[in-house]
């Protein structure tokens, strides 16, 4: 019987859409990474073959930095073929997707009361 991120992996490839990737990253990070990196890291975007990433400190960025080779491996393999070839860092204080202005009220026009 296959693993289940293995199956997901083969579907979401035939999905091809972004959103999609990044989910399956996201679930099977902890396993690809290990669960010490995993608690520190964060996968936030992966596109045409850049994958970024956020770390809780610089300190743990500068190690995942340095581990960029094989960690590109682990998700390849975990993948089934080459979804990343480079990764990147971003700010630690933008570990959240860019919410869409749909949902986002900071660019609303409306006066707001000063306390």
């Amino acid at each position: 019987m296959d693993r289940a991120g293995n199956f997901l992996g083969n579907v979401i490839r035939r999905i091809n859409h972004p959103d999609a990737t990044l989910a399956w990253l996201e679930g099977v990070w902890p396993s690809v990474v290990g669960p010490q990196i995993a608690a520190h890291t964060r996968p936030l975007r992966c596109l045409r073959g850049g994958l970024e990433l956020s770390a809780d400190s610089p300190v743990w960025q500068s190690q995942i930095s340095r581990m960029e080779q094989d960690l590109r491996a682990r998700i390849n393999a975990a993948w089934g073929g080459t979804l990343v070839r480079e990764v990147k860092f971003v700010a630690a204080g933008t570990n959240r997707p860019a919410m869409s202005r749909e949902f986002d009220n900071s660019h609303t026009p409306f006066i707001r009361r000063r306390s």
